[in-house]
């Protein structure tokens, strides 16, 4: 009886497929392996072995199944936990394992084949009557024996080569192949040694003697003999430029036999260097007691999450860090979760002082090559606690002790775009009740779901009031924008109130964050002569002004057109600004202040790898006055002499079209507000508004638990989370009539399964993005529907739509508990 091998492929396909492995493999093959199958005609992908089968067990023909191509593991790379969570994940967010396992494995460690394309040997091809495209390709490869796909669409100018190429090679002018890449190549560096002949005290003298002519031969020599001598070699690069001479000379002692090259690999992630002295870190009484409670309700069970609720400038991070020794001291690893924008040297330092231990870490700066170090250090145990974003949850632990999330209320844990849609916080729960993991979420401004679990006790709830240093939380003022205006009081973008207190605290040297939460200069231009505003031509939404860069962006699809000032409807240059970008606050700010030094931190400002750390660098060494930021600015940041924070305009925030908008709001303000006044200098926050009145912003100045018990009514009449669970079905296609008419058949297909609890459908609130028109369904999971009942309903929903559509180019995506 033969064994079969069922593999998990990297591609949006429901199903799993089988293959037969051969003798050579049998017995090595085991559930969690990286697998090289051939799926399709040609196409070699990696797959992730699932489940071993006998050839009894099989539906059909055993025949028909194709081989496994190539075993790339030993043994497992993710253990039987990790396939058990992969398959919760598939189901629980409506995708299919293969989305699951792409995103959970770096594209460094997934090869797969390529086309190549090749001259056919002997080809007298100079000679051949050939058309201007086959003269050209056939050109190219007399010069480059081979070429892939992307290169050759170059070399024609064109999108899809593949029906001339087949054409080509009909002719007998070529061959096309596929041919498997391993996408993950090792650094290595060049060094520099004495060969074993020249190590010899009297060699090197009469090799010092024969270059009394050759100076700069003389010199690397000496350098090369110098590191010798200290058990090193010399670093080529570094020593050539050192010296200030050419490579020459490192090939001419080569070739005397006096030195010889030798590459060795290097650790990419040594040269991002997160090097800091260990330092103790002493509990405060309150800490202390968060910790002695955190600790009894995972003694008691732990499984169970627990929610940290401490204000800002509590001192969260140390209590974090204590767990993580706890489990460091068990012999196991720790996970600490953060969202990208507070992931930071500044955060990485405070945990590696207290830790003094091996600390990774892991975002989406990092390049596919550096990923692949990290997961195999994770692997191998290298790490003893790795700090890292939404998609370290997947990287494979070998012995997990504890979970630790961050910011647990940040939007930027739910992933959006590809599939799997899913929430890193609520994996991390799941996590822990599957593995008996505890887990420990914590937050200054929880999000409603997690904050109602506590209360109900499905989570324990651990509280912390009071901040670290006996510091005051800052004080919080609302300036009525309105009336300013009415009394003169206003500056350009600033009231009085905010410019004097600007001027104060730069007067007692102290530093100030603005908070803006819109880049560029101005959300959108419009004309004065017939108010006409500049659109992006792929998606419905208003083109931003960047004033800097003398363009208009469009923040979805990154369309630009240049600054004319002209307008596109009516041809009259009365394009004017409106609105406010953190650009111009910026501009604003200079004017005010020219004697100060202002920077700003968006994302515009910190698109290179270490840009947003050197900002912070920077504000943290006080080479900066005055930081001008996004939401960048509001979160995870420590600095001891800020004690003003200036909100510019908060109305913004009030205002979008959905049912968390007051809570996303309240979170944001509050965390800008606590950026002030950590140390033992009062902190001033003031908040400029055309809504005083407004409920969020009043209680910015109230406990969260007042603000939460405030707007729960709300949402219980509404049936919107936490009372319900969410999903959003969206539908994406070119053509606007068609996607309007398939949106009323899907309807009639969902509208029986779902009933009142489907709402739609509408279009999304930008319609058109990069093309694509956009429509959606949603669905309330109130307590008549089972959750498990809903995802199969909707599943075999969408297979009878497109099983009777004649047009199946309509792409249906499903968004579990969205944001």
């Amino acid at each position: 009886m033969e064994q079969i091998v069922e593999v998990i492929l990297p591609l949006p396909i429901r199903s799993n497929y089988h293959y037969r492995i051969p003798e050579e493999w049998r017995g090595s093959i085991m559930p969690g392996q990286r697998v090289l199958v051939n799926f399709g005609r040609k196409k070699i992908y990696t797959g992730l072995t699932r489940k071993l089968i006998s050839s009894d067990e099989l539906t059909v023909p055993l025949e028909r199944l194709k081989w496994i191509e190539g075993l790339l593991d030993e043994g497992p790379v993710f253990n039987e936990n990790y396939l058990q969570l992969f398959d919760w994940i598939a189901f629980y967010y409506s995708c299919t394992p293969g989305e699951v396992f792409k995103a959970a494995l770096p594209v460094g460690l997934k090869p797969e084949s390529a086309m190549q394309v090749e001259m056919m040997p002997d080809l007298d091809w100079e000679a051949l009557d050939l058309e201007d495209k086959e003269y050209q390709l056939l050109e190219a490869l007399s010069i480059q024996p081979v070429l892939g796909f992307k290169e050759i669409t170059d070399i024609w100018d064109i999108v899809n080569p593949m029906p001339r190429l087949k054409t080509m090679a009909a002719r007998g002018l070529i061959m096309i192949y596929q041919q498997v890449e391993d996408r993950y190549k090792p650094k290595y560096k060049t060094y520099l040694k004495l060969t074993e002949n020249f190590q010899e005290e009297g060699r090197l003298s009469d090799a010092f003697d024969g270059l009394s002519r050759a100076p700069a031969q003389e010199n690397l020599l000496l350098k090369v003999v110098m590191a010798y001598q200290q058990g090193q070699m010399a670093p080529k690069t570094e020593t050539i430029k050192a010296l200030g001479i050419s490579s020459s000379a490192v090939g001419a002692l080569v070739k005397k036999g006096i030195i010889q090259e030798e590459d060795v690999q290097v650790d990419r992630l040594a040269l991002s260097g997160y090097d800091a002295p260990p330092q103790e870190i002493t509990l405060n009484a309150a800490q202390q007691q968060a910790v002695e409670e955190i600790d009894t309700i995972f003694s008691a069970d732990k499984r169970k999450p627990v929610l940290l609720h401490g204000i800002t400038g509590s001192g969260k991070t140390h209590i974090y860090v204590h767990l993580l020794k706890e489990a460091i001291a068990q012999g196991k690893q720790a996970l600490y979760l953060l969202p990208e924008i507070t992931l930071t040297k500044q955060i990485i330092d405070r945990v590696q002082q207290e830790l003094g231990t091996s600390v990774g870490v892991y975002h989406s700066r990092f390049n596919d090559q550096e990923r692949v170090e990290i997961w195999h250090k994770v692997r191998k145990r290298e790490y003893d606690v790795v700090i890292g974003v939404r998609s370290a949850i997947f990287l494979p632990f070998q012995d997990l002790g504890v979970i630790v999330v961050d910011e647990e209320h940040d939007y930027s844990f739910k992933q959006q775009e590809p599939a799997p849609r899913y929430n890193a916080r609520d994996v991390a729960v799941y996590m822990g009740h599957q593995m008996d993991i505890p887990v420990l979420l914590g937050s200054a401004t929880p999000s409603f779901e997690s904050f109602f679990n506590a209360q109900q006790g499905k989570y324990g709830l651990v509280q912390l009031l009071t901040r670290a240093i006996e510091a005051e939380l800052p004080s919080i003022e609302l300036v009525d924008l309105r009336m300013e205006r009415k009394k003169g009081q206003v500056e350009g973008l600033f009231s009085k109130v905010l410019l004097k207190a600007m001027e104060e605290a730069l007067g007692r040297k102290e530093q100030i964050i603005l908070f803006q939460n819109r880049r560029g200069y101005a959300p959108y231009l419009i004309c004065q002569t017939c108010g006409h505003v500049p659109q992006c031509i792929n998606c419905d939404i208003s083109l931003t002004l960047h004033k800097e860069k003398k363009h208009l962006r469009c923040h979805y699809c990154g369309y630009t057109e240049l600054n004319t000032q002209k307008c596109g409807n009516c041809g009259h240059y009365t394009l004017k600004w409106a609105g406010i970008g953190t650009e111009k606050v910026v501009e604003a700010v200079e004017t005010h202040f020219p004697n100060h030094t202002v920077e700003r931190m968006d994302w515009d400002t910190t698109r290179n790898k270490f840009g947003y750390q050197q900002i912070i660098n920077r504000f943290e060494n006080r080479q900066i006055d005055i930081l001008v930021g996004t939401q960048m600015v509001a979160k995870g940041l420590d600095f001891e002499h800020v004690t003003l924070v200036g909100v510019v305009q908060a109305d913004h925030l009030l205002s979008f079209p959905d049912f968390r908008a007051f809570e996303r709001a309240y979170q944001l303000l509050t965390q800008v507000s606590g950026r002030a006044g950590r140390s033992q200098k009062p902190g001033r926050v003031i908040i400029q508004t055309l809504m005083p009145d407004n409920v969020v912003l009043k209680s910015v100045q109230q406990p969260f638990e007042q603000f939460f018990q405030r707007e729960l009514p709300d949402r219980h009449n509404l049936h919107y989370p936490p009372f319900t669970r969410m999903m959003r079905i969206e539908i994406r296609h070119k053509d606007r009539n068609f996607i309007e008419a398939e949106s009323k058949r899907l309807d009639s297909i969902f509208r029986p399964i779902f009933g009142q609890y489907l709402l739609g459908p509408d279009y999304a609130l930008v319609a058109r993005l990069r093309n694509q028109y956009r429509m959606q369904f949603m669905v309330k999971l109130g307590k008549g529907l089972d959750p498990k009942e809903v995802r199969k309903a909707l599943s075999e929903a969408i297979e009878r739509y497109y099983e009777s559509a004649g047009d199946k180019t309509l792409r249906i995506v499903t968004d579990v508990d969205p944001f």
